[in-house]
């Protein structure tokens, strides 16, 4: 039988450590969520402090040079997705860095230019932002959080607040908290890879684009083929160049929730190789996967040596294949890109059904209509098309167990296979914001994020400019809701 050994342990004394800063609202992330929830929680009147491991703010826009941010529009082409995302990606528009199809809602963004145009909109909204700062122990009083140890070149810190939002992604600050939290083993066939993105540059755009239209029967968008008029992600712009072997995807897999309907979409087995030639045409990515527990440094360490050698591959065979790219160079090697790792048990569970079904709430905070892919072990992939749009509770950005915390982006409360969809950058600035409003308003009281009220939550998302509902609907009554804990 065998036996775990006990890791070896050390002693470290206690400490009086200096204060950083004392305000009403603390944000840890200021990646996709997190620079949202900080502009959202200073607009609605708190003093907003907002934390960030990196030295930019933007997250996964930035970092892993993604240029679709995601759907901030439905099948039907409403409009979904408000408030200070959908400022950022207009903003970004103005200064040439995105464009924006206002009759699909799609978007394409230069993601460099995140670190500017989301910075200034942090800056301007009076947050106090502390880069190269990360967050370390949580300081909990039964079940209340009343500071944050944080760790940067200035030593140890702590950083007091009323209410507490956590935009790590990973669920850093719920974990630290005692909050609950799920995710799948490595090992699991479910779970998703992670990726490291290379940026490269000098590429021939004029000849990939003949190339591109001369093997047309090669390229996919979504599993359908890659239209002329495609303003944003066609040859105008964009390609998506899928090398691999495609697959019809079977009705087991294309069958989601009670209802089973039919969702569009695609699926292939085997790695594929992507080249996007958006807004820049000179510059692209090339991606390699691999799968991790990624809150194991020693596994992140493996995922940043094998995905960098995938990568490498993957630019060589695109180099070798398409005319165009043969004196295409490496510029960057972008930070790790995660996808899942843990989802925090909220009050609501967000569930496959409630996507498929287009679920209502009346705590509604949120809208989502993204795809469902799946980036899952063995460089298999899966795209879902969703029809319409479904409401993101207020419920399921509170952590059960923890009175002041609210979660926001990724770590939200959601089943696996939800998840695969709501993870996306433009539902992320839709659930950063009303993480970020919701906060402010607690901060306000005794910092319970339980006794905020619903319709006047709801009323401050509105005001800036949020978007809960494309059917007319009114968000006047109050709304009582049972609280478990």
């Amino acid at each position: 039988m065998s036996t775990v050994t006990p890791p070896r342990t050390v002693f470290v004394p206690g400490a009086s450590l200096p204060v950083l800063a004392d305000v009403d609202v603390a944000v840890v992330g200021a990646g996709t969520a997190g620079f949202v929830a900080a502009i959202g929680a200073a607009r609605a009147g708190a003093r907003t402090v907002l934390v960030e491991r990196n030295g930019f703010v933007g997250g996964a826009n930035t970092a892993t040079y993604n240029t679709g941010p995601g759907w901030t529009g439905d099948s039907e082409c409403n409009q979904i997705i408000g408030g200070p995302g959908w400022e950022f990606l207009e903003r970004m528009e103005r200064e040439g860095h995105a464009i924006i199809n206002r009759k699909t809602k799609r978007t394409q963004i230069f993601p460099e230019a995140t670190k500017i145009v989301a910075l200034e909109m942090v800056m301007e909204a009076g947050v106090q932002l502390y880069l190269h700062c990360w967050a370390g122990d949580v300081l909990v009083e039964q079940g209340t959080i009343r500071g944050l140890v944080v760790q940067g070149k200035s030593g140890r810190q702590v950083i007091l607040a009323r209410t507490f939002v956590d935009c790590s992604a990973d669920g850093d600050v719920a974990a630290g908290a005692g909050a609950e939290w799920e995710r799948l083993e490595p090992a699991d066939p479910k779970n998703w890879e992670v990726s490291v993105d290379l940026t490269v540059c000098n590429i021939d755009a004029p000849r990939v684009l003949r190339w591109a239209r001369a093997n047309r029967h090669r390229l996919s968008d979504g599993g359908k083929t890659v239209p002329e008029d495609d303003d944003c992600t066609g040859l105008k712009l964009g390609v998506a160049i899928n090398l691999a072997n495609e697959q019809t995807v079977p009705a087991s897999v294309k069958k989601f929730g009670r209802i089973g309907r039919e969702l569009r979409g695609h699926a292939h087995v085997g790695t594929q190789p992507t080249l996007k030639l958006l807004i820049r045409r000179s510059v692209s990515r090339v991606q390699g996967n691999v799968v991790i527990d990624p809150t194991d440094v020693g596994q992140l360490t493996t995922a940043e040596v094998e995905g960098r050698r995938k990568a490498y591959r993957h630019l060589e065979y695109l180099k070798r294949t398409i005319d165009g790219m043969q004196d295409a160079f490496i510029v960057a090697q972008n930070p790790l890109g995660v996808r899942v790792a843990r989802r925090v048990r909220g009050e609501y569970r967000i569930t496959i059904d409630d996507l498929v079904e287009n679920t209502r709430q009346p705590d509604v905070v949120s809208l989502n209509a993204r795809s469902i892919d799946k980036h899952m072990p063995g460089e298999r992939f899966e795209i879902h098309f969703l029809e319409g749009n479904h409401d993101v509770p207020y419920r399921a950005l509170v952590p059960l167990g923890v009175a002041n915390l609210l979660v926001a982006g990724r770590c939200l409360s959601c089943d696996h296979e939800s998840h695969a969809s709501l993870r996306g950058a433009a539902t992320c600035w839709g659930t950063g914001h009303a993480a970020g409003v919701a906060a402010a308003l607690a901060a306000r009281g005794d910092g319970r994020t339980r006794g905020v009220g619903i319709r006047a939550l709801q009323q401050a998302l509105l005001a800036q400019g949020a978007i809960l509902s494309t059917a007319g609907r009114r968000f006047d009554d109050e709304v009582t809701l049972a609280w478990r804990k």
